[in-house]
């Protein structure tokens, strides 16, 4: 039954990992086709970036499957490329300073995680009970648990600021995220073998923190579309109106010109 266990964790984090690797890639891209970060907080991405060194500590120290072990490292680097971003489009930073400063970051958050896990890990203390209730671990997760959940609360304000609307944000990027973020949280649900063969702890911190972000995209997906029920679907309705009546205006113009024409013949 442990090793069944093994293989179910591995797949389902494999596949959470997948969807990790390409989460925000629909957000960097649609900032990109804009030219600017306008309704998407910058405070989302320092908020993530720090979430994603912490995961990363929390994980290794663990030695947990190697799929989430290198989950936190891509969900970083994406977090620090879209953090480039708003630098670039909203603070109006050059291109070069943008790119240093993903560099300069990706290098701290490297060092930082491996100056926290690899001695957690190698702790005489947790070599003799490897648990996720260690304290430093358990203070990682929960540290990763509250940068994550922080993040998505500036998406709040910008949603308040325009009636509900998600302006600057992909909800494409959200689905992404909440799909890899639950497959992960199932795939702690098969807790790994132990050196001796026994069944491990299973990772109810780890659990909290993938559920958190789910639970807080779906608040956002949900007020869009009550905003669509209110706002959206009049306005689309009034602007797919003007544009036949303006269509309708032209063909009628362009007989008018034809049969103007024709009768000067």
């Amino acid at each position: 039954m442990a090793t069944q266990n093994n293989k179910t964790a591995t797949i389902l984090a494999t596949i959470g990992t997948v969807f990790w690797c390409i989460q925000l890639i629909p957000q960097i891209w649609k900032n990109y086709r804009r030219k600017s970060t306008d309704g998407f907080p910058v405070s989302m991405m320092i908020l993530w970036s720090a979430a994603g060194v912490f995961y990363g500590m929390y994980f290794i120290a663990q030695s947990s499957d190697i799929a989430l072990q290198v989950q936190p490292q891509i969900f970083t680097a994406l977090c620090l490329i879209t953090w480039a971003q708003c630098l670039y489009y909203g603070n109006g930073y050059s291109a070069r300073k943008a790119i240093a400063f993903l560099f300069l970051s990706s290098i701290i958050g490297a060092g930082l995680q491996v100056a926290a896990a690899i001695p957690t890990r190698n702790s005489p203390h947790y070599k003799s009970d490897p648990s996720p209730y260690y304290w430093p671990i358990l203070m990682l997760g929960i540290f990763a648990a509250v940068c994550l959940a922080g993040g998505l609360v500036p998406p709040y304000f910008e949603l308040a600021k325009h009636h509900g609307q998600a302006i600057g944000i992909s909800l494409i990027f959200l689905s992404i995220d909440a799909t890899g973020a639950l497959l992960s949280f199932a795939s702690l649900w098969f807790p790994q073998d132990k050196a001796d063969g026994s069944t491990g702890y299973r990772d109810y911190v780890g659990m909290v923190i993938y559920l958190v972000d789910p639970l807080m995209e779906a608040g956002i997906v949900l007020t869009h579309f009550v905003w669509w029920l209110r706002i959206g679907r009049h306005k689309e309705k009034t602007t797919h109106d003007e544009e036949h009546a303006l269509k309708e205006s032209k063909v009628g113009g362009d007989r008018e010109l034809s049969a103007s024409r024709q009768s000067e013949g």
